[in-house]
């Protein structure tokens, strides 16, 4: 796979402890008390492992794009009030991506979701536009990606990763699968995959950064269908 392989751990219990104590204290007034932690133990940490495997990533997507600061690569803590009134202020879990394109919500991404008591290693998009959507069904539907589209599905069965995301009882109206696996995917209004993992001592170790990474170097090719998709709507 070539490039820098990190020999050194990266998340603290105290950084998955401040999350499991959000969780059971979501307040202003606690995270005005525990902000110390989030600005010199959480944030840190993201930044470091953002920056490594941004580099690493860079050796099988030159062009991938991140930025290790909040509203970059890192998900701000804070929910949007406007969308959010009367319910609680922060988000209880440590969002990371790295993306392809200018605007990071609206091309795909490799993620690592840190949410106590598990952490999830993925690739795809929360969310088609319009004219995403419809570039995603007519590459689906071309029997040019057909290997490429069961060999993604393969993988994912094959490690036991999860294929999520918003998806119809059946194929749209007006629109007529060509296989099984056109059928499949032309389900999904949005779609991405991921590995669901326990925080353990696995997760605090050194091991951390090859493992996320492998999930990431296997759904490249899921990955690149999705910026294919994007790039031609």
């Amino acid at each position: 796979m070539g490039g820098i392989c990190m020999a050194k751990s990266y998340f603290t219990k105290e950084a998955v402890n401040f999350y499991e104590n959000l969780k059971k204290n979501n307040n202003k007034e606690w995270f005005a008390e525990n902000r110390n932690i989030y600005d010199n133990v959480v944030i840190p940490q993201a930044k470091e492992y953002i920056i490594d495997m941004g580099q690493k990533l860079k050796n099988i997507v030159p062009s991938i794009n991140y930025s290790p600061k909040i509203d970059g690569s890192i998900f701000r803590i804070h929910k949007d009030a406007r969308i959010n009134k009367g319910k609680t202020p922060f988000k209880t879990h440590l969002g990371i991506i790295f993306w392809a394109g200018k605007e990071r919500l609206l091309n795909p991404c490799f993620y690592l979701h840190i949410e106590p008591p598990f952490y999830y290693t993925g690739v795809g998009m929360a969310k088609f536009e319009k004219d995403i959507l419809a570039s995603f069904r007519y590459f689906v539907n071309n029997k040019k990606y057909t290997p490429v589209l069961k060999d993604i599905k393969n993988v994912a069965e094959k490690n036991y990763y999860n294929i999520n995301g918003e998806k119809l009882k059946n194929v749209p109206k007006g629109i007529e699968a060509i296989n099984e696996t056109a059928e499949y995917f032309l389900k999904y209004k949005y779609i991405y995959i991921n590995d669901e993992m326990p925080i353990n001592n696995y997760f605090y170790s050194e091991k951390l950064f090859e493992y996320t990474y492998n999930i990431f170097h296997n759904l490249l090719p899921f990955f690149n269908f999705l910026k294919e998709v994007v790039d031609n709507k």
